[in-house]
């Protein structure tokens, strides 16, 4: 009687999805060895740091700084062993538009936005650059490694990606997917490494284009080829981390999509799916500055992998209210008994920005924005949801049988991917800019440039 009961629980629940046309919520995301025993690490992730003009204001002025930002969600942040965030634009000190260097005197070097050297986006010309003290903010306010490949990398040209890294290094924060000019492979891979609780965790970072801005020297690592297809020295790349036994997981770091679209496109997904056939872990993408699916992907050899097409914005000036979602994922890995380090679990909590005075990142505990959390919770499995008060237990379920679990033979194709998200629709017109919160500004027109062939689309108001 029982069984009968929740058969016609579970028909009326499809005939009430039905009526309302809404999706079913998307599986959960749970591996295969979530409860074998073994030294554990866990990494926070979340998408862009972009600070607009708004933002660096608020974050040079008296008594703020960057870090300030994500305050209320630092707990968080802390709770994990390494965090990793995407630093969308340059940080250099007296670069201005163009490349061009001006002589900043020492009395003069202090935190201050003169919308010359430094600026965010006035007037809808989105060529960025950061005040340098914003890379040791970043590193203050909890984070372990950085990408810097990514559209705004070359705003400021070769002498501010020099300058950029001049920051990192001496902020000591690690970063991936730049170098200075000059620089060999030898001197400088793309890749990085970071350490913690006996875990060494390699992160490389590529991006799909510079906007068009010239890279004479080859700076950037860049995603994908002129014809979309992807480049064989970001596969290369993870081949060889993921073959040194020094080496206990590979995490890459795309900037790639389309901007303002919640669903992956074609070339996201198979960079993706190669990324962990290589030997990634996970994949953990940004730039559509809104949330995408996840995705458990099981490589030719069994292995499970995690990839987070899109983790939204983190910090932005942009106040269209999907682009003010975030997330923080949280990633397991666990070393068992035969040393080797797999993926255990993976979990996230939501953020959201709030913008005015000041702007701060918070939890999206549904108060914030009830909408928002509806929308996140069709993308991503509602299961792997976290709470800020509860982070010490991932989402798991032990025992649970994965059919694709054995290892498949070397001429075998994986496995489909369960994609937790709704089925992706027919793609969509872009959508259009966006706007910040100030008064209409004079619009100024943008110096022309050198173009490039890009593959994926930009959004030529971002």
């Amino acid at each position: 009687m029982r069984s009968v009961r929740a058969v016609v629980s579970l028909l009326a629940l499809g005939v009430a999805c039905s009526a309302s046309g809404a999706p079913p919520a998307p599986p959960p995301i749970y591996f295969r060895d979530a409860c074998a025993a073994g030294d554990r690490v866990t990494v926070a992730a979340v998408g862009d740091l972009l600070f607009h003009f708004n933002l660096q204001r608020q974050a040079l002025a008296k008594d703020e700084n960057f870090a300030r930002f994500w305050e209320r969600v630092d707990p968080i942040l802390r709770h994990a062993d390494v965090v990793y965030g995407n630093l969308e634009g340059p940080a250099a000190l007296g670069v201005t538009a163009g490349g061009r260097e001006i002589k900043v005197a020492a009395k003069t070097d202090e935190r201050v936005y003169d919308h010359r050297i430094y600026a965010g986006g006035e007037n809808m010309v989105l060529v960025f650059n950061f005040h340098p003290s914003a890379v040791a903010d970043v590193k203050a306010g909890g984070f372990t490694i950085v990408s810097t490949a990514n559209n705004h990398a070359a705003d400021r040209g070769s002498l501010g990606i020099d300058r950029t890294i001049d920051a990192f290094e001496a902020a000591k924060l690690a970063f991936t997917g730049t170098r200075r000019r000059g620089e060999t492979a030898e001197a400088r891979p793309w890749s990085t490494l970071t350490h913690a609780k006996g875990f060494t965790i390699a992160w490389l970072a590529c991006t799909f284009s510079t906007n068009g801005m010239p890279d004479p020297a080859g700076q950037v690592l860049v995603c994908f080829g002129p014809h979309g297809e992807t480049r064989p020295e970001v596969l290369d790349e993870i081949r060889k981390l993921a073959a040194r036994p020094d080496i206990d997981a590979v995490i890459l770091t795309p900037h790639w999509g389309i901007e303002y679209q919640q669903q992956p496109d074609a070339q996201q997904r198979r960079l993706g799916h190669e990324a962990i056939d290589a030997g990634a872990t996970a994949v953990i993408g940004s730039h559509p500055h809104v949330l995408e699916p996840w995705e458990k992907y099981t490589a030719a050899d069994g292995r499970e992998g995690l990839i987070v097409y899109s983790s939204g914005n983190f910090i932005s000036g942009q106040v269209r209210i999907q682009t003010r979602a975030g997330l923080i994922s949280l990633v397991e890995l666990t070393r068992g008994a035969d040393h080797k380090v797999r993926l255990t679990a993976a979990g996230y909590v939501p953020t959201f920005v709030e913008f005015g005075s000041p702007w701060r990142v918070v939890e999206n505990t549904g108060h914030e924005s009830a909408e928002l959390l509806a929308s996140t919770l069709r993308l991503l499995p509602p299961a792997n949801r976290m709470h800020a008060s509860a982070l010490d237990q991932p989402p798991k379920a032990c025992g649970v049988p994965v059919a694709d679990a054995a290892p498949k033979p070397a001429d075998t194709k994986p496995s489909k991917p369960d994609i937790a998200g709704p089925v992706a629709a027919p793609a969509a017109r872009p959508a259009p800019p966006i706007k910040l919160a100030v008064a209409k500004p004079h619009i100024a027109k943008r110096a022309s440039i050198p173009t490039q062939r890009v593959v994926t689309p930009v959004d030529p108001h971002q």
